[in-house]
Parts: C-alpha cells; structure tokens; sequence
C-alpha cells in the first residue's frame, strides 16, 4: 500500500527539532547508519526500505535481533524509490529511512562514572557527530552536552556519527546544572590553548570529566572555574603564521587516543 499523504508529512517532518521533540524520535538513513542503530541502544520503531533492502538475508536477521533485544517488533513497510525520496533528507536517498526513539537525557550519579565528555557549545552538527563516532570508537562512557549544542538527533549530526547516535550515552543540561553536578567526579580537565602538555600528564579514566571548548570561544567561564587541571595538544608549527587551533573534533580524537593509551 503507498504512503498516504498523511505519513509523508509525519516523516519528513522529523527534519526539524519541534517534531522530533514532539514525538519523541529521530530518523536516520542509508544502510551503513542503519545498521548500527539495529545493533545499538536505540529503540527501532519503524523502517521504510525498498524491495533490495528488506530481500537480503543479513538484513532480516539485523531485524530479528534487534527486535528480540527490544521486545517488540519494528514497524515495517516496504517502499518504492519514488516514496524513499519524498521522505528523504537526504540529495541522493539510499535504499531506507528509519524512526527510532530518542532516548530520555538527564543528569543522574552514572554521571560521576567512567569516562566523559563534556562538549561546550559545540555548534556545528558535523562536528558533533564526528565527535560521537570518536567517543564510540574510544568506549568513551557518557557524552554530556550544554543546551546550546547542536541537537545530536538532527539528521547531519545522525550521519556524521555513522549510527553512534545510537551507541553513545548522551546527556544535555542547562550549564548552571553541569556546574552544580561537578562536585560528583573525581578529576575534572579542560582542554585550553595553554595548559599542561597533553602528552606528558597521567590522565584519569574513572571518575573523569574532559571539557571540550567551543572552537570559537573556548570553554566558557563558568565551566572553565569548574576545570581542575588544564590541558593543551602541544603545536609544532614549522612556519610562524601555522594554524591557530585545531578542529574540536579532531582535538577530540587527539585526546581521547592519549586518555586510552
């Protein structure tokens, strides 16, 4: 049976954060992101794919686990190339388009556990969702962003990560509430353009909080008074007039490879 006209509206709507909040969901596309969302944390709730997607093997068993790990089945509806881009975000959509739950976000003491990340501001959706697929490939433990992030649930930042949207444990609070938690974990570090070298401090991974500075402003005063040890990526610039700063995710890659070395 084709889309109605109502579902084409429902879904392409989720493109904008009042909707998605609203119903409590994100979407996410091509079969790569897809993929590791059935394998990850995620509640899947509906697929939309086309007859080469839902025909091969891998895929149905992809399904049945993740509806076995969830307790309920996915909502599946198979789709023409024609419907696929009516709903699509994407210039050139491939093959399927998924709704899945957005997973609730608040402070609580699994906070003051493990290892985090702290993102200040970081605005830009690319670059929040390379930091995400970073903190997956690192098992880096919780992700706690300040309101003004970008939404890791826009489709930009969903691609960007490749599907660790899905994977990581992430947070959003007000900047007052992060600052009044940071009493919880043990050792709290920002990263500044001057500070203790990177590459010669011991760096804790329980109990520990990395601040990650918008690449604009930095960290913010009132993160920064929250800061116990400051840490900088050392340059080696060969001409004078070098780069003045490093992308956030790249200095975020660059970190947490020395956290976990």
């Amino acid at each position: 049976m084709p889309l109605s006209i109502t579902q084409i509206k429902r879904l392409k709507s989720y493109s904008q954060k009042k909707f998605r909040r609203l119903d409590g969901v994100f979407v996410a596309e091509t079969p790569k992101v897809v993929e590791v969302l059935l394998a990850g944390n995620c509640r899947v709730c509906e697929i939309y794919a086309l007859p080469s997607w839902l025909e091969r093997e891998e895929n149905r068993t992809r399904m049945a686990r993740c509806e076995k790990a969830q307790g309920r089945e996915i909502a599946v509806t198979e789709i023409s190339p024609k419907e696929l881009e009516r709903i699509s975000g994407l210039e050139t959509p491939h093959e399927i388009f998924a709704v899945l739950q957005m997973p609730h976000s608040e402070l609580d003491d699994t906070l003051a556990k493990g290892c985090s990340l702290v993102l200040d501001d970081i605005r830009d959706p690319g670059n929040l969702g390379t930091i995400l697929r970073v903190a997956d490939w690192f098992g880096i433990d919780h992700v706690l962003c300040t309101e003004n992030c970008a939404d890791a649930y826009q489709p930009k930042c969903v691609q960007a990560s490749m599907g660790s949207v899905g994977v990581c444990d992430i947070r959003c609070a007000r900047r007052d509430e992060i600052v009044a938690f940071a009493s919880k974990p043990r050792h709290i570090y920002g990263t500044f353009l001057h500070g203790d070298n990177l590459y010669q401090t011991d760096l804790a991974q329980d109990s520990a909080w990395y601040i990650i500075g918008n690449e604009a402003h930095g960290i913010g005063p009132d993160l920064e008074s929250i800061v116990q040890q400051r840490l900088t990526i050392p340059a080696f610039p060969k001409h004078t007039t070098g780069a003045e700063s490093l992308n956030a995710a790249i200095a975020t890659a660059i970190l947490c490879s020395e956290i976990r070395r």
